[in-house]
């Protein structure tokens, strides 16, 4: 008799943080998404209506150019670390090279757009985005999600050329971002993410794999949606955001995935604040505040499964509209997600209506 020999999932570490900078970073990237998801926190969609044109313009440059931020080791400062704080100690530290860093991550990621290259038109080499302005622009246009002009690519590319300027440039507008829009609502959020890891972290995760460590701290199933890490983590660390909203991110670092993920409580636990049940709360009645999410939802109540595709015709608005609102959809727990052929497929999560109607019920019994 053949037999099939399936390796376990493997069984990974795992742990609760608060990486102050990080988030913080996070939530400034986040108002560069501001246009392509919905659902992120309040303060999201808030500070980008504040803000000038101007000012958006140089987050988006800032966050385009200076991905290496995210990625640079933090430096052993307490808790209460702030953006002023790490730019302090980043620029102290030796950033040569800094500029090839960028350009050699910006290369590392055409894997996630191989159609866009073909022997008609092959990927640049590393040379060519370093020194040649039109193939920078013509790159960073092709592989960039956001829709940015390409004036503002051009930009970059000078600052990449003259790193003093540069620096100083990432280093005003963190700051500028952190007096004005951070620092007070940072002060505000912190007791919740600390309320958030502190319940998670008295709960048990031993001897589990790295998705069921994930749809415990998140409520999402994520099979099949990490790439090919899944097979390869052997510790992951939760860092909790205030405006991440339903949807996750991560941080892979050879063996090591970090997972931020918005502030919640573990199912069924009891708080003493309700500022964490109105946060999840929030986050849930967003996805359901807007018309075509709700008729996205209607028609799933009538048909088991529909396409995207089938679901963009039918409500007769373009693609990316109808995907963004499908990103919160799922994002949020109210769709299942699956792919059938070249297509992404959905149906309603019936169990997710039902708690998002009981937790109302108990938020609002527990307030009387």
């Amino acid at each position: 008799m053949d037999r099939d020999y399936i390796s376990a999932p493997q069984i990974v570490k795992v742990e609760f943080a608060l990486e102050p900078v990080m988030i913080q970073l996070e939530s400034l990237a986040l108002l560069n998404q501001h246009d392509q998801l919905s659902g992120f926190g309040n303060w999201v969609a808030q500070t980008y209506a504040t803000m000038t044109p101007g000012e958006r313009r140089e987050n988006q440059i800032v966050f385009e150019s200076a991905d290496f931020i995210f990625y640079m080791e933090y430096p052993p400062l307490p808790e209460h670390q702030t953006i002023p704080e790490y730019v302090d100690w980043l620029f102290q530290q030796n950033l040569d090279g800094a500029a090839d860093r960028v350009i050699k991550g910006w290369l590392s990621k055409i894997d996630e757009h191989p159609d866009h290259w073909s022997s008609d038109r092959p990927v640049p080499t590393f040379e060519q985005l370093r020194s040649e302005r039109e193939s920078f622009i013509e790159f960073m246009e092709t592989t960039c999600e956001r829709a940015n002009d390409s004036g503002q690519w051009s930009e970059t590319f000078d600052l990449l050329q003259q790193p003093v300027v540069w620096f100083e440039r990432i280093k005003n507008h963190l700051g500028f971002m952190w007096e004005n829009f951070l620092k007070d609502e940072w002060a505000q959020a912190l007791p919740m993410l600390h309320e958030s890891i502190d319940a998670f972290r008295r709960m048990p995760f031993e001897n589990v794999t790295l998705n069921e460590a994930i749809r415990t701290v998140t409520g999402r199933d994520m099979r099949g949606k990490l790439g090919n890490i899944e097979d390869q983590v052997e510790s992951v660390c939760f860092i909790p955001s205030p405006h991440i909203g339903p949807y996750v991110a991560k941080l892979l670092d050879d063996k090591d995935v970090k997972i931020v993920y918005g502030a919640r409580l573990p199912r069924g636990v009891q708080t003493q604040s309700s500022a964490l049940s109105r946060s999840e709360l929030l986050i849930r009645m967003n996805a359901l505040s807007d018309d075509v999410r709700l008729r996205i939802l209607e028609m799933l109540t009538v048909h088991d499964e529909m396409c995207a595709q089938e679901i963009i015709e039918r409500l007769g608005l373009s693609q990316s509209t109808v995907s963004r609102h499908l990103s919160q959809l799922s994002a949020t727990g109210f769709l299942a997600e699956r792919r059938k052929e070249a297509n992404k497929c959905y149906s309603l999560n019936t169990d997710r209506v039902v708690d998002t109607v009981r937790a109302l019920t108990n938020f609002l019994a527990k307030q009387q």
